[in-house]
Formats: structure tokens, sequence, C-alpha cells
């Protein structure tokens, strides 16, 4: 089988599995995994990927042409009609000797039954060049060929023939356990439906938001580099999340304010999420362990879409910023020289107030409560906060107060109760994710292009 030389197509897949079925015509993968985990939709964006048009062979055992059009028509010119195969029909069922099989047959299956097989689903699905098939899900079709206890023995001569026409093939499940035929075939990839895990602020609630995980459980021959990845199926098709790597570089186009007394994210995304952010308020940004500061690729677009307008930022930044090394006018960050809270409420204070006359517009700051808690500690650390919140209010001034995952718990606390906004920050599977605690939002996968951050839901 040619592989289609369309790196658009291939963007949605793990390059794990793309290189799969490149490297070896006739690779067999056994696609696992429970009712409603996207199995469906990735084996259609596997055929998108690597598959000519009109060579894709769909044998089914519960979907018409109609509905599998109706829920994904994007594949109409990559499975024509002609070519889904209702595995239920009865000369499918005869060409596999069904009525020997029901009067319990006790020859083995041989070649000549598999060639017959193909046989007439060839006739069916004509004019086409080498396919790639897919069997829907393969339980289904061995429960209504009665060939159940031969499953393992119909695999292997399903995975030679097509190895034989340099044909690839994937079998679809819903059994998760081990079975023999994950040893027959090529490659066994698994999908999940997972919690997203413990809330640190609810103790031992669990976590009410769902991750979709993609597990590569086996490609022979070749490496797996990253054997587990998040994927949404948002808007109907599968797509997966790389490992989040943030760039500075982009050009931020200013996004106008939403409405009313609220200022915009310079993340139309995250404006849809949140609803922007209202003058004088807070917004807390909670970090999880893994994270890191891969947050900051949002943290900078978010003050460059407030310079470009005209306003102003004031930072207290954490250790190793790289917003802190930008030399941009109208960004201003400070750095505390005492230890005495006093003092340095008062210094920053100052700051903010003098670039505020200079822009007459609302100034953004945000503070690293590591960089607070390295220089006052705990108690000193809330007290500034405590004073740069209540001036927020009284000045309109639009505040991000950052939250490092190993900061103070009871600062965490103190300060996700005053927050107008409250957004989480995870790592799953090496990608960046946000869901809103206030308000409550769905949980987003976060990326990058061009034209800067991009939230896509997790659905």
């Amino acid at each position: 089988m040619r592989v289609l030389e369309n790196p658009g197509r291939k963007d949605r897949i793990p390059p794990e599995i793309i290189s799969f079925f490149e490297a070896f015509p006739g690779q067999s993968l056994l696609l696992k995994g429970k009712p409603g985990t996207g199995k469906t939709i990735l084996t259609l964006e596997i055929l998108r990927a690597v598959c000519e048009e009109g060579n894709g062979l769909y044998i089914s055992t519960r979907i018409e042409p109609q509905r599998l059009y109706m829920t994904s028509p994007w594949i109409r010119d990559l499975i024509p009609e002609r070519n889904i195969i209702n595995a239920t029909q009865s000369k499918v069922r005869r060409s596999l000797g069904w009525e020997a099989q029901r009067l319990k047959r006790t020859r083995p299956i041989d070649y000549d039954t598999i060639l017959q097989f193909f046989k007439v689903i060839y006739e069916d699905a004509e004019d086409m060049d080498n396919p790639m098939i897919i069997f829907d899900s393969w339980d289904g079709v061995l429960s209504h060929l009665n060939m159940e206890e031969e499953a393992a023995a119909l695999t292997q001569g399903i995975c030679d023939f097509c190895r034989e026409v340099e044909t690839h093939t994937i079998f679809v499940t819903e059994r998760e356990k081990e079975t023999a035929i994950d040893f027959i075939v090529d490659g066994v990839v698994a999908l999940h439906r997972l919690r997203l895990g413990e809330s640190e602020l609810r103790g031992k609630e669990p976590e009410h938001r769902v991750v979709r995980e993609l597990e590569i459980e086996k490609l022979r021959g070749l490496p797996v580099r990253q054997s587990r990845y998040l994927f949404t199926l948002h808007g109907g098709r599968f797509r997966f999340f790389k490992p989040f790597l943030e760039n500075l570089r982009v050009e931020v186009k200013p996004v106008l304010n939403i409405g009313g007394d609220r200022q915009s994210t310079g993340i139309p995304d995250l404006d849809r999420a949140v609803g922007g952010l209202p003058a004088g308020s807070l917004s807390l940004w909670e970090t999880r362990y893994g994270v890191n500061k891969r947050y900051e690729q949002m943290l900078f677009q978010l003050c460059m879409n407030t310079v470009v307008k005209g306003g102003g930022v004031v930072g207290i930044p954490f250790m190793g910023s790289s917003i802190a090394k930008m030399k941009v006018e109208n960004i201003v960050m400070y750095y505390p020289e005492t230890e005495d809270v006093n003092v340095e409420t008062a210094s920053f204070l100052s700051v903010v107030r003098s670039l505020q006359e200079k822009v007459e517009k609302p100034v953004l700051t945000f503070i690293s409560i590591d960089t607070l808690e390295r220089t006052f500690g705990p108690k000193g650390a809330l007290n500034l906060l405590e004073n740069v919140l209540k001036i927020s209010e009284e000045t309109q001034l639009i505040s991000s107060i950052i939250y490092l995952a190993g900061s103070e718990a009871s600062i965490l606390k103190v300060v996700a109760n005053s927050a107008d906004i409250h957004l989480v920050f995870r790592d799953v599977d090496g990608a960046l994710v946000l869901y809103g605690v206030r308000p409550v939002t769905c949980l987003y996968g976060v990326t990058t292009d061009r034209e800067g951050v991009h939230l896509t839901p997790v659905v």
C-alpha cells in the first residue's frame, strides 16, 4: 500500500502509529477499548492518514453507510458506500462455511477458506487497489460468523493473507484483556477513559473531569518513544496532543476587549472559556507538579496583548522566567530587595501607580508566589498579597496571581477564596492541560502555533 505524502493528514495521529504503517506493507493492528472510547473515530483517522481515497474497506456488524457518513462526513471520499460491508449478510457468512459451522464444523480453517472470504468481500467492493481493511468490531464479526472459538486461527489466516497482498488491517475489539490475538498481530493500541485525579483543595474527593488516553502496547520491530498520549474527540475527530513546548516568538495581534469593563486575555479561546478579565479582578493560576514553567506561554500572550493595546504590566517573576528576560516597553519587572514586607509592598505599589499614570490605563500585574515565599516566608508573602488585592479593587487594577506547585498550601486556599478566576494547569502524558475551578469549565488541551495559544476541549 502506498502511503499518502500529505503531512496535513498525519498531524492528528501519534507519529509512532504513522511510522508503524509506513515501515512495512501489510501491517496488522489490534485496537482495544471499552465502548465509547473513540475506537471507530481513530480507525477512520488512521485510514485518512495512510490510505488513498476510495481504498478504505470497512467491514462492520453495527453501522450502516448513512449513519457512518452522518457521524463522520469527512470519510465519504475515503470509504465509498460500496466499500462498507455488512458482515452479517448471508453470503459473507457462507464464505466462511457458516452452514458447516452451525453444525459444529470440526475441520480447521484453511487458506482456501480465507481466500474465499476475501473473494466475497472484494466482489462487493470493486475498483480497489490494495485497500486498508477495518473490522469494526472484530468481536461482532466473529460472533455473527459463529467463530468465536476459532478467533485466533481466523485472525492468523487473515493477517497472513493481508501481508501477502500488502494490505494493512485493523481489528477493533472491546476486550481489554490480553488474548492470543495480541501475539498474532503486529501492533496493539488501547484507548482509555480515566479520571483526571484528586483535587488538592478537596482532599480525597475524586476529580470529576475525565481524560482520554491512547496507550501503545506493542509495535513490532519499531521503537516507541512515547507510549501514552492524551487525545480528544472534539468536533467528531480524533486528535492527539503533542508534548507542550513554549514558543515566545509568536507575533501577538491585539485582541479587542470583550465589552463593558472586561479586558481580553489575548487568547480568544480563553476569553470564551472564562469571559475575559474584569477590571479589578484577581486571577489565580494554580500549577501542579510536572507543569514547571510551561504555562508561561499563556502569561506571555496576556502580557503582550495588554502592552500592544497601550497598557502596562508589572511583574514579580519566578526564578528562570523567560518573560523577565525580555526588553519590552511598559513591561516592568520588580525584584524585592529587602525582607521588609511593608517596605516592599509600598515600593511595588508605587511602581504600579507610576506605570498607571504613564499609560493612563489599567495595569496588569503578575506575582509569583514562590518568589514571595523565598523572600518573606509564607506569612510575609500572604501579607503582601493581601495588600495588593486590596489596592487592586480600589484602583481597578487587573491582577493575575501565579501559584506554583510546592508553595505553601495555606496561601493557595486564601487566594483561591478571593479569586474571581481560578485556573488549574496540569501535565497529562507530556501535554499541558487546564481547567477552570471558577468559573467551572471543561478540560482543555493547550497547544501553540504561529498565531499563539489555542485551547481544545478534551471530550
